[in-house]
C-alpha cells in the first residue's frame, strides 16, 4: 500500500514540476534598459540558482517567435539572503516606434520542469528627431521609504506615452543590505514600471558598497559591459531631440582616482560629438547622483562645507564649455531649482536662452531617511522644498528643440509642486575651441582633465600639517624656556619666579626674559635684593 501510495505521490509531482505548478524556480525582479544600439533592449531578470532561460520576443503577444539567449552573474558570498544568479538578454533587431511583446521562459529539472514569466510589453522610442519626448526622472528611492511612490510611478507610466525613467542614484537603502534581501526587494517593486519601460540609472553614495557590486550586477547600461565595469560607470543615449549623459559622481569619492580623469576624458569626447551633432539633437542633458550646488543644512559636498565642492571642481568648466542645457541630480532628500549659474555666478533670473546649465535636484522621492532640510538661501536658489517635497519625482517634457518643461510631482500632495519652462534658442557650447582641435590644446583649460585631488589627500596633508606645527610649537617653546613651569598662566624658567605686582615672567621674548635674567643675576651679585620665598607674596626690596 505504501509503495503504491508512493508511486501515486511520485507521478503526480513530476505532472505538476512539468505543468510548472511545481515551479522551484521562477524569474522575478524583471526589468529592461537601452543596448548599446538602438535597435537592442536588454532584459534582466534573478533567480534562485543556475536553470536555462532565455526571452521570447515578438510584435505580438501570440508570435513571440524570437529568441535570446541570457547570459550569468552571480552575486557575492555576502549577499547570503538573495536571489543570487542574475540574467541578462539582449532583444536585438527592435523596430524603432513600436510595441514589442516578451517573455520569459525557463526550463529546469533536466528539462522536466518548465517556468515562465509573464508577458510584458514595451514601446521602442521613436528615431525621429523632431518629435516630444517625455521622461520620468528621481533619486534617492527606497524599498521602505518608497512605499506611497511605486503606485503613482506605476499610474503615470501606464497613462502616459514615456520614453524612459532615469533614476539618478540611491537604489532600495540599500541594495546589499540584510544580505542582498533588500536589493530583492526593491527589484521586486520596481518590476512593475521597469519592465514595461526602459529603467535607466546612474550610481550614487549608497552603490559604493561592496565595490559597488549589486549596482554593477544587477543592472546594465549601454557601452559599460556586464557586470559593468568601474571604467565604465557611465553613458550617453540619443533620444527624440536630447543627448542624454549620465555620469558618475561617485568617481570623486573613492580611493583610485584614476577614474576620474578617465570619465572626463570620455565626457570631453562625447560632449564635442554631441556638439557636432546639435543640429538634429539640439538638447543636452546630463544626470549624476550628487549635486554641484545645493542650499540645504547639512555638509554635503554641494554645501561647500568641510571640504566640498569635488563635483562641481571637476565636471562644472567642461559642462559650461561644452554648452550642457541641464543637469539633473539627487542625493539631497529635498526638490531644489536653480537660476543657470557658473562659479557662484547667477548668470540670469530667468530661463530663456540662459549662458550657463541649469540644475534641478530632485531626492525626493522616498528614501525613508530624514528629509535633508533647508539652510538659508543661495543667490541661485530659485525654488526650494524639504518637506513638501518628501514621495516626488520629476517629469521632463521635451516639447521641441526650443522648448523643454520640468515638473516636480508630490505623490503625498497628488499636485504639482514645481514646474519651469527652459527655453533655448542658441543651443551649443560656449567657447571658441571646443573641439580642442591640435595647436590649441593647451589654450583652455577643459580640453584636458584638472588633476585629481582627493578629499582623503585633503585630510592626510591637513593632519601632517597640523602635526608638524603642533611639534614646532612644542621644539620652540621648550628651547626658549628651556625647563618651562607655570606662575598665573606665565611661562617660566629654573629658578626664575613671577613677580605678581608686575606681571612680569621669563616667557616674553623680550622684556620679560630680560627682567628674569637681570633679577637672577641681581640675587647673586647684590645684597641690597631681597626674594622672598616662593609661597611669600613676591615684592622688590631696594
Amino acid at each position: 500500500m505504501c509503495a503504491l501510495l508512493s508511486a501515486v505521490f511520485l507521478i503526480l509531482a513530476t505532472q505538476l514540476s512539468i505543468s510548472g505548478v511545481d515551479a522551484v524556480d521562477v524569474p522575478e525582479q524583471i526589468h529592461i534598459s537601452f543596448g548599446d544600439r538602438p535597435d537592442i533592449m536588454v532584459v534582466m531578470w534573478s533567480c534562485k540558482s543556475h536553470i536555462t532561460c532565455h526571452v521570447a520576443y515578438g510584435t505580438s503577444a501570440e508570435n513571440m517567435t524570437n529568441h535570446s539567449t541570457s547570459h550569468t552573474s552571480t552575486l557575492n558570498l555576502d549577499s547570503w539572503n538573495a536571489l543570487k544568479i542574475i540574467y541578462r538578454a539582449e532583444l536585438k533587431g527592435l523596430s524603432a516606434g513600436r510595441r514589442h511583446f516578451y517573455q520569459v521562459r525557463c526550463t529546469q529539472n533536466g528539462g522536466q520542469g518548465h517556468t515562465n514569466s509573464s508577458v510584458f510589453s514595451f514601446r521602442t522610442p521613436d528615431a525621429k528627431t523632431d518629435r516630444q519626448a517625455k521622461f520620468l526622472m528621481y533619486g534617492d528611492l527606497g524599498a521602505v521609504g518608497g512605499i506611497p511612490t511605486f503606485p503613482a510611478l506605476l499610474d503615470d507610466v501606464t497613462k502616459n506615452n514615456y520614453d524612459a525613467v532615469w533614476h539618478v542614484g540611491d537604489f532600495g537603502y540599500d541594495l546589499h543590505s540584510n544580505g542582498g534581501k533588500v536589493g530583492d526587494d526593491f527589484m521586486r517593486k520596481i518590476e512593475a514600471i521597469a519592465a514595461r519601460i526602459a529603467y535607466m540609472t546612474s550610481p550614487g553614495n549608497h552603490e559604493l558598497e561592496k565595490d559597488m557590486h549589486h549596482y554593477r550586477v544587477r543592472f546594465s547600461m549601454p557601452g559599460g559591459g556586464w557586470p559593468m565595469g568601474h571604467d565604465r560607470l557611465w553613458y550617453s543615449v540619443d533620444i527624440g531631440p536630447v543627448h542624454f549623459i549620465s555620469y558618475s559622481t561617485e568617481v570623486f569619492f573613492i580611493e583610485n582616482q584614476d577614474y576620474v580623469c578617465k570619465q572626463y576624458d570620455w565626457l570631453l569626447k562625447d560632449l564635442i560629438k554631441a556638439n557636432q551633432n546639435r543640429r538634429s539633437r539640439p538638447w543636452v542633458v546630463a544626470m549624476g547622483h550628487r549635486p554641484m550646488y545645493c542650499s540645504n543644512k547639512n555638509i554635503d559636498d554641494c554645501t561647500g562645507r568641510i571640504l566640498g565642492y569635488w563635483v562641481k571642481y571637476g565636471l562644472e568648466d567642461l559642462f559650461q564649455a561644452q554648452g550642457v542645457d541641464l543637469v539633473l541630480q539627487a542625493h539631497e532628500h529635498s526638490y531644489e531649482r536653480l537660476w543657470p549659474v557658473y562659479d557662484y555666478q547667477v548668470m540670469a533670473k530667468n530661463y530663456l536662452d540662459p549662458r550657463a546649465p541649469v540644475h534641478v535636484i530632485s531626492g525626493a522621492a522616498g528614501c525613508g531617511e530624514n528629509v535633508d532640510y533647508m539652510g538659508d538661501p543661495k543667490p541661485w536658489s530659485a525654488f526650494r522644498a524639504d518637506t513638501a517635497s518628501s514621495h516626488s519625482y520629476g517629469r521632463l517634457i521635451v516639447v521641441n528643440r526650443t522648448h523643454l518643461l520640468f515638473e516636480q510631482v508630490s505623490v503625498d500632495f497628488n499636485s504639482t509642486i514645481d514646474k519651469f519652462w527652459l527655453v533655448q534658442n542658441n543651443h551649443g557650447p560656449r567657447i571658441g575651441n571646443w573641439e580642442c582641435k591640435d595647436g590649441y590644446y593647451n589654450n583652455h583649460p577643459t580640453c584636458k582633465c584638472p588633476l585629481p585631488f582627493h578629499y582623503v589627500t585633503v585630510a592626510v596633508f591637513g593632519g601632517v600639517f597640523i602635526f608638524i606645527v603642533i611639534a614646532m610649537s612644542i621644539y620652540f617653546c621648550t628651547k626658549c624656556c628651556h625647563v618651562c613651569r607655570c606662575c598665573q598662566n606665565k611661562c617660566c624658567t629654573g629658578s626664575a619666579k613671577c613677580y605678581t605686582g608686575s606681571a612680569k615672567c621669563c616667557d616674553s621674548f623680550s622684556v620679560d626674559r630680560g627682567f628674569c635674567r637681570n633679577r637672577s643675576r641681581l640675587k647673586e651679585t647684590s645684597s641690597r635684593f631681597k626674594l622672598l620665598d616662593d609661597d611669600e607674596e613676591e615684592d622688590l626690596i631696594i
